[in-house]
């Protein structure tokens, strides 16, 4: 009865016997940004936990036991703290993650749960009762992407704004921005997104990217290098600095092809880019699209605080490689990107 309680008052349980894990460890969601928040203000939080519910879908939501949920008309620094200061008191009071857990967010998830995860000290969260292992960054937008700059200038009406740039918007945000009523976006411009919690937190930070495309590909010509059709790689990959990028590897293209091909140089500390799926979108890291296309494992066979990354994969020529190897996850082509980071994490 006590637990019950626990779960309705802070409305972050799914379940009362939730046994949800990845590797044996309690499961938090962390989603992006939610743009129809801009569009009508969340009332309460019980709105927020099923508007999370629902973005996460019922893959990931039927393996969590939690939600770290927030509104996206609000800032990292301002009611988004606010909100995860209080999800991290409760996380601390239930005693749910003294043995470790493990967090998975989606874009602007990833930046929302650094600045909170760098603030822990200061909140006098106990780290021996909030034990954080590693965090799974779906399409991490902690670098920003460059369609919030879009968005700001279409806002302030700063510079020339043509049909297209306005679509383009519209696309990304779903409603015409206007400059007191972007919110998290501010924060998601690659200028102010690179000033939030970018130093080193301890944390494996587990990068999952896609290069696929989405809104019938208008949103690409404005983002940096390769993207999602929303993150450019440079956010996605981890990478110290926002620039061009074509593959989170210079050794392995996105497509699983052994050649060189323009990366990061260095990347933020304790970031590591894992798995790239060349046709997965923005929306598809998590929704559980089966959509085929090469998932190119980077780093492999390797263990980040007891969760283990050994993806079965191959290395061998194909017919559309031009005789260059290509590096590709096995089966992959019948999985989606969470299903392949799932079942192998899990275990």
């Amino acid at each position: 009865m006590k637990l019950l309680r626990l779960c309705i008052l802070s409305l972050f349980c799914i379940s009362a016997s939730a046994t949800a894990s990845i590797a044996g460890k309690p499961v938090i969601l962390v989603h992006g940004f939610n743009f129809t928040d801009l569009q009508n203000t969340p009332p309460n939080e019980q709105f927020l936990l099923q508007q999370s519910r629902e973005y996460f879908g019922d893959f990931w939501t039927a393996r969590a036991d939690r939600h770290h949920y927030f509104s996206s008309t609000d800032r990292v620094s301002g009611g988004v703290k606010d909100q995860f200061r209080r999800h991290f008191e409760e996380l601390e009071s239930s005693g749910l993650c003294m043995s470790g857990c493990v967090f998975v967010t989606h874009s602007t998830g990833d930046l929302v749960l650094r600045d909170a995860l760098n603030r822990l000290g200061q909140w006098g969260i106990d780290r021996n009762r909030v034990k954080v292992l590693t965090v799974i960054d779906f399409a991490g937008a902690g670098g920003g992407t460059e369609l919030a700059d879009l968005a700001s200038n279409v806002a302030t009406g700063g510079g020339f704004v043509d049909f297209t740039v306005r679509q383009v918007v519209r696309a990304f945000l779903g409603v015409d921005p206007s400059s007191s009523g972007l919110g998290v976006v501010n924060d998601l411009r690659p200028a102010n997104a690179r000033n939030i919690a970018q130093g080193n937190q301890g944390i494996p930070r587990l990068r999952f990217v896609g290069t696929g495309s989405e809104f019938l590909g208008i949103t690409k010509p404005f983002i940096s290098g390769k993207d999602d059709s929303v993150v450019p790689l440079h956010s996605a990959c981890g990478s110290n600095r926002a620039s061009s990028y074509d593959s989170c590897s210079s050794g392995i293209r996105n497509n699983g092809v052994l050649r060189s091909a323009r990366a990061p140089s260095a990347l933020l500390a304790n970031h590591y880019p894992i798995l790239m799926g060349e046709k997965v979108n923005h929306s598809q890291h998590i929704n559980n699209d089966r959509v085929g296309g090469i998932y190119a494992p980077i780093i492999n066979n390797v263990s980040a605080n007891g969760i283990v990354i050994d993806f079965e994969e191959s290395t061998g020529r194909t017919w559309w490689s031009w005789g260059a190897k290509v590096r590709s996850v096995d089966d992959s082509r019948r999985k989606s990107m969470s299903e392949n980071v799932f079942d192998t994490l899990n275990n």
